[in-house]
């Protein structure tokens, strides 16, 4: 079967909405991801992407985070903030104004924020991607390298996932 990758994109950043709305912070989660393998951090990949083109791609919205952050404004590396901020254009920078608002956004929506280990962040965000690369994935190698995933470590959680 064939897909294009911003599916298995939109797979692996619904999995980071999720866990962002009840579990953790942007950097936390990109922090997990990028010890388990990854080059870039999902979250801070979407802000390079620009979070208008995100937020147009997204069928459906497991919280309001990301429309109330393109709403502010937030709309990535181009704009100097999205989940990061950029300032004068350089690397991405810790927003504490963006734990801010996804506590919010989670107290008003009565969510109950759990925290995760890094192990389990990994996983929650690995287990969709490996669901979908299984099922559509004629090439899982060349989708990592487009994810900007070590290869190795896909590799690695695809043989522990399999059943």
């Amino acid at each position: 079967m064939t897909f294009e990758i911003s599916q298995v994109e939109d797979v692996l950043w619904a999995a980071c909405d999720t866990l962002l709305w009840s579990h953790t912070n942007p950097w936390e989660l990109d922090e997990a991801l990028v010890g388990a393998g990854f080059l870039v951090g999902p979250l801070e990949m979407q802000d390079h992407v620009g979070l208008l083109h995100v937020l147009k791609r997204r069928n459906a919205y497991r919280s309001p985070v990301l429309p109330r952050m393109v709403a502010e404004g937030r709309i990535g590396k181009i704009g100097g903030v999205g989940f990061y901020r950029y300032p004068g254009g350089g690397g991405a920078v810790i927003d504490p104004l963006m734990e801010d608002l996804i506590l919010e956004e989670a107290h008003f929506a009565k969510v109950t924020r759990t925290p995760m280990s890094d192990a389990e962040i990994v996983h929650s965000v690995l287990t969709p991607v490996s669901v979908f690369l299984r099922e559509k994935a004629t090439d899982p190698i060349a989708v990592a390298r487009q994810l900007q995933m070590n290869i190795d470590d896909l590799t690695e959680f695809l043989a522990q996932t399999a059943s």
